[in-house]
């Protein structure tokens, strides 16, 4: 954990640089805790498999993980067999919605470890952001970003880089400025036993997943 507050790092999430990338892949890759934002809201993220990151997010957002698993960010749809288990039907809702403002709640692979996974259940969220900023970061790091919305301890969204520097600047490594970020979240679905159950409305139509 860093001893000083993290740094901020203004970016083009549409356009973002290759330095950017670089420095903030060798963060991920490193072990650290990042800051970024999505097509939606900022996340607070570290790379899979990386225990001791993960657990520096559950502790800053006061996470139990059993109970709310972080969130899956994958580059495409076509790495969603990696981790979650899609049956025909699913895909053709998933390639609907993604890349796009969505959560879809699917059931885990066996390459995701139990501890990853939601209590009792074996699911985990995954996101496919509409975000070259999200893009380039997973095609560069090679694996999954674990993430939580940044959110202050109370439970207030964190909107800039400046808020959630005041809040987990010290609990941070890297912080991208992407601009100021508000409005809903993801729309979030569940895709679990061959049912279609739109479990929380959000930036994302849910007409668009319940089409023929």
């Amino acid at each position: 954990m860093t001893s000083t507050s993290a740094p901020i790092l203004p970016i083009a999430p549409s356009l973002p640089s290759d330095a950017a990338i670089r420095q903030t892949i060798a963060v991920l890759a490193g072990g650290g805790v990042v800051a970024f934002p999505t097509d939606t809201l900022y996340g607070i993220g570290c790379e899979f498999g990386r225990e001791h990151a993960i657990e520096r997010i559950h502790k800053m957002r006061e996470i139990d993980g059993a109970k709310r698993p972080l969130t899956f960010l994958l580059p495409d749809v076509g790495e969603l067999a990696h981790y979650a288990a899609v049956n025909e039907a699913a895909y053709k809702i998933l390639n609907r919605i993604f890349p796009g403002p969505y959560c879809a709640e699917l059931i885990a692979s066996p390459r995701v470890p139990t501890p990853f996974t939601l209590e009792d259940r074996r699911t985990i969220g995954v996101r496919i952001p509409d975000s070259a900023l999200c893009e380039k970061l997973l095609w560069g790091l090679g694996k999954p970003i674990l993430t939580a919305t940044a959110k202050s301890r109370s439970g207030v969204v964190l909107t800039t880089a400046e808020e959630i520097q005041r809040e987990y600047g010290a609990e941070l490594d890297l912080i991208l400025d992407g601009g100021t970020l508000q409005g809903p979240p993801s729309t979030v679905v569940s895709l679990v036993d061959d049912w279609v159950t739109v479990l929380r409305e959000g930036r994302g139509p849910a007409g668009k997943i319940l089409l023929g």
